[in-house]
């Protein structure tokens, strides 16, 4: 199996992060591999779902197949620069052991922002009481000038059973530019209305899909790349960053992001497709 490398790595990449300096109304984010971004705000860095380790193939045996698609831009250990850690729920591929257990050494002054369901992970792994911020649907927590806000989002179903949100997406921002990040999640009207109402300016969505063999094997379903589509024309037509196809073989249509790219262009959709390494930058619409 050929490795899917970077487009920039290592030191290089985080030299071009702390050198970003985005202007208010603007921002920029890098592509780590699966659903993982650095963000750059004006006036804060922080990381989403990173996803740095290969240890989905190191906990699950047959017949999963976790082997990496695409090779890490970055070592955790080299991530010291961050203000926030946002995990959107505890599935292996974003509440990445290794990773996030670093990151919290590496990070000290940081805080880390989950659903309910992760906060006991979170100290696990280092994160000291004080830093762990726990979000339901709807509810937001304040950094300075920036923001973090939590919603449900359903992977297969909204699971709210214990009135929190074990899955969520998170709009991240500032009284000028926002992002929308939905982990892992089924296209849904109401996930498209709470979108539209917040007026992101970028969205990045997963386009791996499900079928009937995945479920079988225990896959939480995501929204195809169509789906993601309509979802993101629903949502307002925010700038669409797909992600959640360059990781697992096993967990994704085949063909997504082309599928991707010919109907958001079918649609008139403005979007990016990013590699990992790679920096997007966006402003306020």
């Amino acid at each position: 199996m050929t490795m899917i490398e970077p487009i920039v790595h290592g030191a290089r990449l985080v030299g071009d992060i702390l050198a970003s300096a985005p202007e208010p109304g603007s921002a920029s984010l890098w592509r780590l591999g699966q659903s993982g971004l650095v963000v750059r705000l004006p006036g804060a860095t922080l990381a989403i779902d990173p996803y740095l380790s290969n240890h989905g193939e190191a906990v699950l045996g047959p017949p999963f197949d976790h082997r990496r698609l695409t090779r890490a831009p970055l070592d955790p250990a080299e991530i010291d620069f961050l203000d926030a850690v946002l995990v959107s729920h505890d599935h292996l591929d974003h509440l990445d052991v290794p990773t996030i257990r670093t990151l919290a050494r590496t990070n000290p002054g940081a805080r880390i922002v989950g659903p309910a369901a992760c906060g006991k992970a979170f100290e696990d792994l280092g994160w000291r009481a004080e830093q762990v911020v726990v979000l339901g649907d709807g509810s937001r927590t304040e950094f300075d000038d920036w923001y973090v806000e939590g919603y449900a989002v359903p992977h297969e179903e909204f699971d709210e059973a214990d009135g929190s949100a074990r899955y969520l997406g998170f709009v991240v921002g500032d009284a000028r530019v926002r992002l929308a990040h939905l982990g892992d999640s089924l296209a849904h009207a109401r996930v498209a209305r709470t979108l539209a109402d917040k007026a992101v300016d970028l969205i990045a969505l997963p386009i791996n899909g499900r079928d009937e063999e995945r479920r079988l094997m225990g896959f939480a379903g995501n929204m195809t790349a169509r789906e993601a589509v309509r979802l993101a024309v629903e949502a307002g037509r925010p700038l669409a960053l797909p992600m959640h196809y360059d990781m697992f073989a096993q967990n994704v249509e085949p063909d997504a992001l082309a599928t991707f790219e010919a109907a958001a262009a079918a649609a008139a959709l403005p979007y990016r497709v990013a590699a990992a390494g790679e920096r997007v930058d966006w402003g306020s619409r």
